[in-house]
This record gives C-alpha cells, sequence and structure tokens, in this order.
C-alpha cells in the first residue's frame, strides 16, 4: 500500500480505484485488528471519506466471512454473525435463541433482536436442534474460546445442515492474534447416510518485531451413519472432530519440521565452521594472511 501510495505521484489514479485497493487492504485484515487496519488505511488516503459510501459493504463482507462471534440477546451463549445465517444485511438468524439478531456492522455490535418470522424450516428442526446440542458439547471440549450456530433446511428434498464453527485468541500483549473457521454441509441421502463436506480455515498473526502470518483455507470430506436425530448428530460429530483434529495434527507435525525446512531456506547459509561471520577488518585481515602463507 505503501507502494502503491508513492507511485500516485506519478500516475493518475481514481478514486475508484482508490476505493477499490482500500478495500482489499480491510478485507485482508487480521483477527482481532480490523478497526485499527480501518484506521491505518483511511490515514494513508489523500482523502479519507472515499472510503465511506462503501464501508457498510466491506464491513458486512469482513464480520460475516470471519463469522464473528456475539453474544445472544435470548440466551446463554453465542451466536455467529455469518452468511449461513443472514436473513438481510442487518439481521441474522440464532435459531437456538429462536431470534433473529439485529446487527450494527459499522459498530460492530448487536443492537437488537426480533422473534422468527418463518425464517426456520420446521420440518428438519428436530435434526437441526439435535445436531446443535452435539456441536456445543463438541465446542465446549475443544473449542473454549469459541461459538457454534447451527442452521438447518431442505434443498433439493434432502435434509441439509450446516454446522459453524468460529474460536478466536487475541494476545495483543504478546503480539499475535488467531481465529479457527470451519463449516460443515451435513446432506442426508436417500440410504440414510450423512455426508459431510467441511471447509476449514486458520489465519493466525504474529508481528513482533516483523509481520508472519499463517492462512491456511482446506476443503474436508466425510461420511456418517444416519439414525435419529440424536443418534445421526452424535455420528456426524463424531466424524467432524476426528477429521479436524487430524487437519490439526497435521499442521502441528509441519510447524515442528518448518524449522529445519522452510524457514531454514530462507537464512543465509552459515559459513563451514558454522559460526558467523565476524565482520571486523582487522580480523579478516588476519585470516586472509594466514591463508597466504
Amino acid at each position: 500500500f505503501f507502494s502503491y501510495c508513492s507511485a500516485m505521484a506519478d500516475y493518475e489514479v481514481s478514486d475508484a480505484e482508490i476505493v477499490q485497493i482500500a478495500n482489499s487492504f480491510l478485507l485482508a485484515s487480521p483477527p482481532g485488528e480490523f478497526m485499527e487496519v480501518v484506521t491505518d488505511v483511511r490515514g494513508l488516503l489523500p482523502d479519507d471519506s472515499l472510503i465511506n459510501d462503501s464501508a457498510p459493504a466491506t464491513f458486512r463482507e469482513w464480520n460475516t466471512d470471519q463469522m464473528l462471534q456475539v453474544k445472544s440477546p435470548k440466551g446463554n451463549h453465542e451466536v455467529l454473525i455469518s452468511k449461513y445465517g443472514e436473513v438481510n444485511d442487518a439481521e441474522y438468524l440464532d435459531p437456538r435463541g429462536n431470534c433473529v439478531v439485529q446487527y450494527d456492522h459499522i459498530r460492530q455490535e448487536v443492537v437488537g433482536s426480533r422473534g422468527i418470522e418463518g425464517e426456520l424450516d420446521k420440518s428438519v428442526e428436530d435434526y437441526r436442534s439435535a445436531f446443535d446440542d452435539a456441536a456445543q458439547d463438541y465446542l465446549a471440549e475443544h473449542y473454549i474460546n469459541g461459538g457454534c450456530t447451527v442452521y438447518g433446511a431442505k434443498k433439493g428434498g434432502q435434509t441439509n445442515i450446516t454446522v459453524c464453527i468460529s474460536s478466536s485468541k487475541f494476545n495483543p500483549n504478546n503480539f499475535w492474534n488467531g481465529r479457527w473457521r470451519s463449516v460443515w454441509e451435513c446432506t442426508f441421502s436417500g440410504n440414510g447416510s450423512i455426508t459431510l463436506k467441511g471447509n476449514l480455515k486458520l489465519q493466525v498473526h504474529y508481528y513482533e518485531d516483523g509481520n508472519v502470518q499463517l492462512n491456511s483455507n482446506t476443503n474436508k470430506s466425510g461420511n456418517a451413519n444416519g439414525g435419529d436425530a440424536k443418534t445421526a448428530a452424535a455420528n456426524a460429530l463424531k466424524q467432524i472432530k476426528r477429521i479436524e483434529a487430524e487437519f490439526q495434527a497435521a499442521l502441528d507435525h509441519s510447524y515442528n519440521i518448518m524449522g529445519d525446512t522452510t524457514f531454514k531456506a530462507l537464512r543465509r547459509t552459515l559459513p563451514i565452521t558454522k559460526k558467523k561471520m565476524e565482520w571486523d577488518m582487522r580480523r579478516i585481515k588476519a585470516l586472509r594472511m594466514a591463508s597466504t602463507r
């Protein structure tokens, strides 16, 4: 962005292009740092009012993509602000709380709620509720900082349950923030089995004396046995737990070997002595004289 700003002195850049570039930086903001990036981007713009018109859409895009966790106004649980439960630009389903949450994307806070008026598919509510209960148990065991919202609907005549999980941990005092997100589409087939299709995302930002980001985005799939609502939910969440645990174990393994592979390739190789070069000129001259004897 800094190089772009310096280039503006030599090239004519339209306001539309400036807004597009600014919004791309906002949408790439790390977890827990969105408002800080907004402030910094505004400070770099020739006129910070340029992004005012696009701000509502940009804020909404980032908030829903990150699946922000908010306290439900109708229960002692958290609900996710996600695209999967979006009723309109400012309203989001809270099936567990049996309400629609009204959300201000600019202020990033709940501003009200209303009762559900036909937004829930009652024909799959028994299964959705069972999946919700099983997902909450899984969340309490593995994502103590997380939130989960489960949606249900009929799609193409088949029961479809969507499990959304978002878990964040922010530690700005130690210069790092991170968020886990996973979305599982659970589709019941005619033979009673359940097809699982998941998207797993992990984003971590470490910025002490530098700027390092980990961004992982992968798709997974699996199958589970069906049954009544409670049995099907237990079977599906058992498979989700297994798949996510395997993925996280693979990440952990990658970190353990990264020092000898990826990071090693980025570092300058040490001399054959395996010691850092002493750049004192007197020392270098002494070594040169010794090598010519």
